[in-house]
């Protein structure tokens, strides 16, 4: 085990990584590479599985050709991928749409209501239902009947991905849902077989090894086993060191999530009325969750206004430092990151973002700031709901790519009134630790994340601007419900 490397493959939403790890956790090699999303429509979020594929190629052969002859410690991969998107497939693994709609998406909002009639919440929690993999399949029924009946499998990223890696058919309770009995009224309601879901193998798990041609195309002596992971909030969530009850992690990527590790799922009727998640993490154990729909993505959303094109990362980092001149409270602007539709603790697609409170003298340095403020109540409002289901919450660690500014960590930590351990690590890393327990590096993914996780100083927050933050919250609530409303069906 002290000579293997573990690499991670995390399939984001807006690129993929690629990472090798020692068993210690310490990353030693890293590629990523972009695509992109489209939003043809308001509410619709498509990408390219050929995408998916060019970046992992890319990816894999970057990292192994850093790597060297480095490559030949290779023990196994391990799989991460957001959730929950829909690719139809034919026989031989093709995709049948050459965009899908990703998790995301919510075109299929009529298809979810209609699921919520005619069989109840009980299929309720991979995903909110709007957006739902079972949603996004009645669609795929009603309104592309015949790719539907041209299709051998419906599956989400990872299992499309791990087919084409491996030629072998997966996936794991954590992404989407599997040819197991407790699916078989959602694919009777969608029009679908039982059998045309991938089976369902436990996180951790062994898929198969790397096809022959990939991993000469890759550079590698020999072929590789390729692991099952988690969705990539669940891998998070490990990576960060989180394992028992009440421990959790808030991430600021795309979306901005609280992750919280629970011993019990939440009822069913609950995660609906309440747009919580809820899905299987290790033995024994569950995830609840709430989102925002949109967390870093709004700071890039507002660069790229800003800029007047596609804005880079220097952009954003100067949004960053001038926003550390605006005061607490952004001098009365606020912010609703609703640019995907609300999410927890109200499931409201329809809903939109808005600035509130903008004067002449309002100034960008108070715009970025809100948006970093917006997110922050907003994660609270998500946080809140959650823990009258599991009060007690431990430990929270943040990361993300958000979380790498030092800014928007302490406003999280004083609008939350709580400490924010940062966790460096991401999906990459947790999906490494799968693969190590894969292999028997490791015997369980606790001992995985005992000895790999990572994680820095926590920020503390400032108890009189908790104090100021505690009574913007509750004006911004008000005033975001009132807004949210305006776009209520």
């Amino acid at each position: 085990m002290n000579n293997e490397l573990f690499v991670g493959l995390d399939v984001g939403t807006t690129h993929v990584k690629a990472a090798a790890f020692r068993p210690d956790g310490e990353q030693l090699a890293l590629a990523v590479r972009g695509y992109p999303t489209h939003y043809p429509h308001p509410g619709w979020a498509e990408q390219s599985p050929e995408d998916w594929q060019r970046a992992v190629r890319a990816c894999l052969s970057d990292l192994l050709a850093g790597l060297g002859h480095e490559a030949d410690r290779i023990g196994a991969f391990g799989l991460s991928a957001h959730a929950p998107s829909l690719v139809p497939v034919d026989a031989e693994g093709h995709s049948l749409l050459e965009r899908v709609p990703i998790w995301q998406d919510e075109r299929s909002v009529p298809q979810a209501q209609s699921l919520l009639d005619e069989i109840g919440p009980g299929w309720v929690g991979l995903g909110m239902p709007f957006a739902s993999f079972a949603a996004k399949l009645r669609w795929l029924t009603e309104t592309h009947p015949a790719i539907a009946t041209h299709a051998a499998f419906a599956l989400g990223v990872k299992s499309y991905l791990g087919l084409w890696l491996t030629g072998r058919l997966a996936t794991d309770p954590s992404s989407e849902p599997g040819s197991t009995a407790e699916w078989e009224d959602v694919c009777r309601a969608c029009g679908w077989s039982l059998d045309r879901l991938p089976p369902v193998f436990p996180a951790g798990g062994i898929l198969g090894l790397m096809r022959e041609g990939l991993s000469q195309e890759f550079g590698l002596r020999r072929p590789v086993p390729v692991a099952l992971g988690l969705n990539d909030g669940g891998s998070a969530v490990l990576a960060s060191g989180a394992i028992l009850p009440g421990e959790g992690v808030i991430t600021l990527s795309t979306n901005g999530v609280v992750f919280l590790v629970a011993a019990d799922p939440v009822p069913a009727a609950d995660r609906l009325e309440r747009a919580i998640f809820c899905w299987p993490y290790l033995a024994g154990r569950w995830i609840i969750g709430g989102q925002t729909k949109a967390g870093a993505a709004s700071l890039q959303w507002l660069a790229r206004i800003i800029a007047g094109d596609t804005a880079g990362g220097a952009d954003v980092e100067r949004l960053l430092a001038e926003a550390a001149g605006s005061p607490v409270g952004s001098r009365g602007v606020s912010f609703f990151p609703y640019l995907m539709g609300q999410g927890t603790p109200r499931d409201n697609p329809q809903a939109r973002g808005a600035f509130s409170g903008l004067t002449l003298s309002t100034e960008r340095a108070d715009l970025t700031r809100a948006v970093l403020e917006g997110v922050a109540f907003a994660l609270r409002g998500a946080l809140e709901e959650l823990e009258q289901h599991l009060p007690g919450i431990e430990r929270l660690a943040v990361t993300g790519g958000g979380a790498r500014s030092g800014l928007w960590r302490k406003i999280a930590c004083e609008i939350l009134a709580r400490p924010l351990t940062h966790s460096q690590a991401d999906s990459c890393l947790g999906a490494a630790m799968l693969a190590a327990v894969a292999v028997g590096a490791y015997p369980d993914a606790g001992a995985a994340a005992r000895a790999m996780a990572r994680t820095s100083d926590a920020t503390v927050p400032d108890p009189d601007a908790v104090d100021r933050y505690a009574s913007l919250y509750t004006r911004f609530w008000q005033q975001s419900q009132l807004h949210a409303a305006f776009f209520q069906t």
